[in-house]
């Protein structure tokens, strides 16, 4: 979806960085020579990118590349990771970075030896990860079934996972096509662009209930998503496109199982709390045309963007037409915790949405070690929920939705939302929970969360609707 997606290790990180690049470039050019040129490139680019990596580095043994001018081309940005796994190996005489307890012989194992390489590299470097550097650890070239790194393959289909000589032969009977499928999103180099098409024209709203993401954006748009989007670049961008509905159709979801009143005259106030950069991207003109699809008794939408990391930004006032009747939307941003804006601001919203907030950080546990040995680092300081919980529980009668990313940080938060209601004396009632969310997006990715069995996830994969009161 952005370009903050780093390339899978199974692809040559140059090949499949430069993709990026050229598209920022086709993003960033306002001359069409410029950019008709970039945008030429960009076939050959995704064409290299394809090709298997065949080169090993020597240090790390774990980042690959196409060949050995893409290595050197590497070092830079590679060798102080690169530099702390060779130190590691050389000290505890090891041949590989993932035998650091020794050989591995089941996934537990693995996810035990990834957060200990996490927790080293986060002390050695004195920084939190980067993006490329988390998904080289968090997703280590290996063997899918006895977890050897000794002459891999990867499968042609996906290059998302990879086997060695002695369990090649397995690929077909433990490899399913819907799982080379998923995989090869993941590992697509298409991920690297930030490719949303501009929707302007819908049509018709879905019955939200007994439908799912995919469909109700055809439904609305007669838009159809392409079965294999992972190497063309049009079907990747409706794809991408599609995916970034998601925000707005859980909103939508969690809205069907609300009893609220609509007045024409009655503005209709979402606060979106804990609300980031990325957030933004749910709620552009064309993902508020689908929410007034679904939702035509809602004329006048103030969207709120409480969070401590938005910038300071004015607010944004505009009208809309659908289906032939007028909208108005205000945008406002305010760069404060919830608890900071409560106690500035009067508080009277229709409803609080969340997009996965992590309460209790259970994706954060090696970071959480880190902290607890005082090691000094440039990360931000720790932005606490519980203090933002404490008051927005306390919003008796107003229903809080969230989503999160996977099953074990979805009971994590409604444990969180329970603990600190609990301390107040409030009750929680719990009036939707789902197992799997119809619209999560529909771009997978690996759980950055070494610590959590679901090996594939998805953004907003699952969706809570409570309310509070008075015990």
């Amino acid at each position: 979806m952005t370009t903050s997606n780093p390339p899978f290790p199974l692809r040559c990180y140059v090949c499949v960085n430069n993709v990026g690049q050229i598209w920022n470039k086709v993003k960033l050019t306002t001359e069409p020579k410029k950019m008709t040129k970039n945008l030429l490139k960009l076939p050959k680019l995704l064409e290299k990118a394809h090709v298997k990596a065949k080169v090993i580095c020597r240090g790390c043994k774990m980042q690959q590349y196409c060949s050995v001018p893409h290595l050197i081309a590497d070092r830079p940005g590679h060798q102080p990771l690169c530099q702390v796994l060779r130190d590691l190996q050389k000290f505890m005489n090891i041949e590989h970075p993932l035998l650091l307890h020794g050989r591995i012989s089941d996934r537990s194992k693995l996810q035990f030896v990834i957060s200990q390489l996490k927790l080293i590299l986060w002390i050695k470097l004195g920084r939190p990860l980067a993006p490329r550097e988390n998904q080289l650890i968090g997703n280590p070239v290996i063997c899918d079934v006895c977890f050897s790194t000794d002459a891999l393959q990867a499968c042609e289909g996906c290059a998302g996972v990879a086997y060695c000589s002695g369990h090649l032969h397995l690929v077909k009977d433990i490899h399913s096509p819907k799982e080379c499928r998923t995989l090869a999103l993941i590992a697509t180099p298409l991920r690297q662009l930030d490719c949303l098409q501009n929707i302007t024209k819908f049509y018709e709203g879905s019955s939200l209930t007994e439908t799912h993401l995919i469909d109700a954006f055809f439904k609305a748009t007669s838009l159809n998503i392409s079965e294999k989007p992972i190497i063309d670049l049009e079907e990747y961008q409706l794809l991408a496109t599609c995916s970034s509905f998601s925000g707005i159709a859980s909103l939508c979801l969690a809205l069907t199982h609300i009893f609220w009143v609509s007045s024409p005259d009655k503005a209709f106030i979402v606060y979106v709390v804990g609300a980031t950069e990325e957030h933004l991207r749910y709620f552009q003109i064309m993902h508020l045309q689908f929410l007034f699809l679904h939702y035509p008794n809602i004329r006048h939408l103030e969207l709120m963007f409480i969070g401590k990391s938005l910038e300071k930004m004015e607010a944004i006032k505009g009208v809309l037409s659908v289906n032939n009747l007028k909208r108005t939307v205000i945008k406002r941003f305010y760069p404060l915790t919830f608890s900071q804006f409560s106690s500035i601001y009067n508080v009277d919203p229709t409803l609080i949405f969340m997009l996965q907030p992590d309460f209790i950080g259970t994706g954060n546990i090696t970071q959480d070690l880190v902290k607890a040995l005082q090691v000094q680092t440039e990360e931000t300081e720790f932005f606490s929920w519980i203090d933002c919980l404490s008051s927005i529980v306390q919003l008796f009668g107003i229903p809080i939705c969230y989503t999160s990313i996977s099953k074990v940080q979805a009971k994590s938060d409604f444990t969180a939302i329970n603990m600190v209601a609990k301390k107040k004396k409030i009750a929680v009632k719990r009036v939707y929970n789902l197992t799997d969310n119809p619209f999560r997006e529909i771009i997978p990715f690996h759980n950055p969360s070494p610590e959590n069995n679901e090996r594939i996830v998805y953004e907003n994969n699952y969706l809570e609707v409570v309310f509070t009161k008075n015990k």
